[in-house]
């Protein structure tokens, strides 16, 4: 099989770990990824300060817990038995700890034939009663993104043959399979969560949904003109608003109809056979994708957006904070080896009880990215900086949609680009008490970085609208912390940071990841701007799967995950090498589960 000819599948599987050309050398480049990838301390000098506490941050935090001062400072305790690592085909938790699975991929959702997507990805919870101010952890809507499929079961495609061209059926039924899922949940009084039929909110957005976009990229040339796009695909994590939306990032959106309209020599990497079939007479403008969508999950017929101020990259999540002036500031990154982190600050202000009016905040504000070699924030903006005008750009709309070459552009006085390229950051959180900012870099194999860290970042003087920041590696995985490829992240109600992992299922249980075994979910206990815990094995997710999407209830009691691609390296249907969740007919299923147990 050729390279022009791998599935979005393969490619999602090999770009974890493959080679590239090496970047050139300077601070902002190779040697700075080779210095994070050596597990390095702190390469700022001292902190920033924290954010002072706030109404908004009290309310609110990007992984739906709740901010906790223990009774004694240093009164943590570890409440579970940490687990050994393992292979089995199994999710495996801690002693005390049992799972209910919620949905299984092809699981009815809706009325009218909507199934659960493939691929669960990023999950989020909302009370049921959340626009009235309610915290019910019993009764609620869980949203859930759907990453990617596999054809062989999603459509019965067989991309062996290189010949062979996608059926309409089975485009059809590719397209129906990404997207997210909107659905009801309860804990029933047996405490099993349950899905729940409900036609008031049970919803399924897929790859042929209609959805606006906002911002300045909106209807310009650089966007082919669209106001109005079709579907969502690629979606992989993502985050929660204030004003209880969600925000869900097309990722690897570039497997689907390219990367841009006026390439005429797509890169191996990046043409895929899904290229090909899903394209033909029904070919969308590339351009048209790699936004973050945002979903109202509480109005089923209301139109998802797709916000171009956050730029048009390959975003993994979002994490939103609310400053101390009451603006929305947004921390996404660019999954994707030597790409930046970037974040984006509100023109207007949040207004406590005002959903109609926050419903717009991220439809206008700045994009900044990360320059780490000189802790400072640059604002990608066109009217007053020069670079982008005098590097080509027509206007701010295509810096927009051209965002990582925007960012990549070299400073003339330093000699470096604007943006830091990082080591593939896969998800952002924000401690949801002392407002500090934690990336998660799975790794980068191009500058010796096997194992992936955590960095820690500082907004000067605790403000998220700073233009300036320090940071250190909070954290280093590899065989001596007993984690590898950090992914996502979620704080819970005492803020202990909980990390699920994303070694490459090629990879698992062999060389240098052997002593891993499955990918796996940790816990970082009572974290904060003074301490930095042990690291401790919570669980191990099934063979060859991710762990994806932690998501607490506000009580803090239920933990949704979703296990992902289960058996993804399986080469048939006939001989799967997981068949989890055992269901007895032989096939492996993305689903999300609920995870119980927790005093």
């Amino acid at each position: 099989m050729t390279e022009k000819q791998k599935t979005v599948q393969q490619v999602k599987k090999e770009k974890r770990d493959r080679e590239v050309e090496p970047a050139p050398s300077g601070m902002s480049r190779r040697s700075f990824l080779t210095f994070l990838g050596a597990g390095s301390a702190a390469l700022a000098a001292g902190s920033a300060g924290v954010l002072p506490k706030s109404a908004e941050a009290q309310q609110f935090s990007a992984g739906a817990s709740t901010p906790f001062r223990d009774d004694a400072a240093g009164a943590v305790k570890l409440f579970f038995n940490p687990i050994e690592r393992t292979d089995a085909d199994e999710l495996v938790l801690a002693e005390g700890f049992r799972y209910d699975i919620v949905r299984r991929w092809g699981e009815p959702v809706t009325s009218d034939g909507g199934e659960f997507g493939f691929n669960c990805d990023y999950t989020a919870y909302f009370p049921i009663d959340a626009l009235g101010g309610g915290r019910n952890s019993q009764d609620g809507l869980l949203f859930v993104s759907h990453e990617y499929v596999d054809s062989k079961w999603v459509s019965g495609f067989d991309d062996s043959d290189e010949d062979a061209r996608r059926t309409p059926e089975q485009i059809a039924a590719e397209k129906a399979a990404v997207g997210g899922t909107v659905m009801r949940v309860i804990c029933n009084s047996q405490g099993v969560w349950e899905f729940v039929e409900d036609e008031d909110y049970n919803r399924r957005i897929d790859a042929t949904t209609p959805m606006d976009l906002t911002g300045a990229a909106a209807g310009s040339e650089a966007a082919q003109g669209a106001t109005e796009v079709i579907g969502t695909l690629a979606n992989c994590s993502g985050g929660v608003t204030p004003w209880n939306t969600v925000l869900s990032c097309e990722e690897n959106f570039q497997g689907y109809y390219g990367e841009a309209t006026d390439d005429e020599d797509i890169s191996e990497d990046d043409e895929l056979q899904n290229d090909a079939d899903w394209a033909g007479d029904d070919a969308q403008p590339p351009e048209h994708y790699g936004w973050v969508v945002e979903v109202d999950p509480f109005d089923k017929g209301s139109k998802p957006r797709k916000h171009t101020w956050l730029g048009r990259v390959r975003h993994e999540n979002v994490a939103i904070r609310i400053s101390g002036s009451g603006r929305v500031v947004a921390y996404t990154g660019h999954d994707e080896p030597d790409q930046c982190i970037y974040k984006f600050i509100s023109s207007g202000t949040y207004i406590p009880g005002d959903r109609r009016a926050n419903m717009d905040l991220l439809t206008d504000g700045m994009l900044y990215v990360a320059d780490f070699s000189e802790g400072r924030w640059v604002a990608m903006d066109y009217e007053n900086n020069p670079i982008f005008r005098d590097n080509g750009f027509s206007d701010q709309a295509e810096v927009l949609v051209r965002t990582p070459e925007a960012a990549a552009l070299e400073d003339p006085e330093t000699e470096a680009p604007i943006g830091t390229p990082m080591d593939r950051c896969e998800d952002i959180e924000v401690h949801p008490d002392d407002g500090t900012v934690y990336c998660a870099l799975t790794n980068n194999s191009n500058h010796g970085n096997f194992y992936g860290q955590i960095l820690r970042m500082y907004e000067a003087g605790g403000d998220a609208e700073a233009t300036e920041f320090t940071f250190e590696v909070f954290a280093a995985g590899g065989p001596n912390t007993g984690f590898a490829s950090p992914d996502n992240l979620a704080f819970d109600r005492r803020n202990h940071l909980w990390v699920v992992t994303d070694i490459s299922s090629s990879s698992l249980n062999d060389g240098i990841y052997s002593s891993f075994k499955n990918n796996g979910i940790f816990v970082m206990p009572s974290v904060n701007d003074y301490e930095r815990g042990e690291i401790y094995q919570f669980g191990s997710g099934p063979v060859e799967c991710e762990t994806t999407g932690p998501a607490f209830t506000p009580d803090g009691r239920t933990l949704f995950l979703a296990v992902q691609h289960p058996g993804e390296e399986s080469e048939s249907v006939e001989n799967p090498t997981s068949t989890w969740p055992h269901d007895g007919d032989g096939v492996p299923k993305p689903s999300v589960v609920a995870i119980t147990g927790f005093a």
